[in-house]
């Protein structure tokens, strides 16, 4: 997960305001009306979930906070949508703060010897597990063409890349591995391909790919220690942090309001307790504004 993949925030729906221009409702309940009226509620966009983000996740936290709002009218049912928005995205905005974070840590984890080693291991089993898979690939070429040279120059590549960049390989096996090269190449004007060093080849590159994966297991350890250590300085940019602030302080500050409103909206109707007839409706509003399939 890294920043760049968050970036593209759903814009916030309409705040809970009135057209400054117009005489609007003068009383508490009508302009409470006339501000829900006036919101296309955030649920309403196709665009709400990221990709990467779970439709089912999503489903079950509005199912949650619907049944536990229990919206009595189309009114209450849309701020309580709303408040679902903003709740989504306070919960999004805390992965993106825990990105950050774990970015910073692999940022400072990149600059380390632990860290340059285990890529030079992994650079080498990727060119060596390359070269193996085309080396067994059937029909097995039986004699020195195209076909051939392609194989054998993956895996001379592979096999000198190993040997001069990973430190502490047996000398015996990369020795074997070059003996069996030299047979394979052979004389010039040698046509066919003696089968015998084409296997023994194999099975000698399965032995230093053996060696290569326990190295690669032992150092990829060394990288979880070593990120258990680093992650109580790796402290985030102050610029992102300043700015996930903000955002995080805009959507506290915009489900406060939905939240106040939807008591006041209470407030002014009937006052009564919730009841079962009202969770029955909650369930009805919320698969009205069911957005997400």
């Amino acid at each position: 997960m890294n920043l760049a993949e968050f970036t593209l925030l759903r814009a916030q729906a309409k705040r809970l305001t009135a057209n400054p221009k117009a005489t609007g409702p003068r009383t508490e309940s009508g302009k409470i009306r006339s501000a829900i009226n006036a919101v296309k509620h955030g649920l309403a966009g196709r665009g709400l979930l990221l990709p990467g983000e779970d439709a089912g996740e999503y489903e079950t936290r509005l199912d949650g906070i619907f049944a536990s709002l229990a919206p009595r009218d189309d009114a209450e049912a849309e701020l309580v949508a709303l408040v679902a928005d903003d709740v989504w995205k306070l919960g999004r905005l805390a992965k993106i703060e825990k990105g950050i974070t774990l970015g910073r840590i692999e940022e400072l984890l990149g600059l380390t010897a632990t860290a340059e080693k285990a890529g030079t291991t992994g650079n080498a089993i990727t060119a060596l597990g390359t070269a193996l898979v085309a080396w067994s690939e059937q029909p097995y070429p039986t004699e020195k063409a195209a076909e051939f040279t392609r194989r054998y120059t993956a895996m001379v590549g592979a096999v000198d890349l190993v040997e001069a960049t990973v430190i502490g390989v047996p000398a015996g096996i990369i020795e074997t591995c070059n003996n069996v090269l030299a047979e394979l190449h052979g004389k010039r004007g040698e046509v066919e391909v003696p089968m015998f060093a084409y296997s023994a080849l194999f099975t000698a590159a399965r032995k230093l790919m053996t060696v290569l994966l326990d190295r690669g297991h032992v150092e990829e350890a060394a990288q979880e220690e070593l990120r258990a250590a680093i992650a109580g300085i790796a402290l985030p940019n102050k610029e992102e942090l300043a700015k996930l602030g903000k955002y995080r302080s805009m959507l506290e500050t915009s489900l406060q309001r939905r939240l106040t409103a939807l008591d006041q909206l209470r407030k002014l109707n009937a006052g009564n307790a919730t009841n079962e007839a009202d969770l029955g409706r909650a369930k009805e509003y919320r698969l009205k504004l069911r957005v997400v399939a």
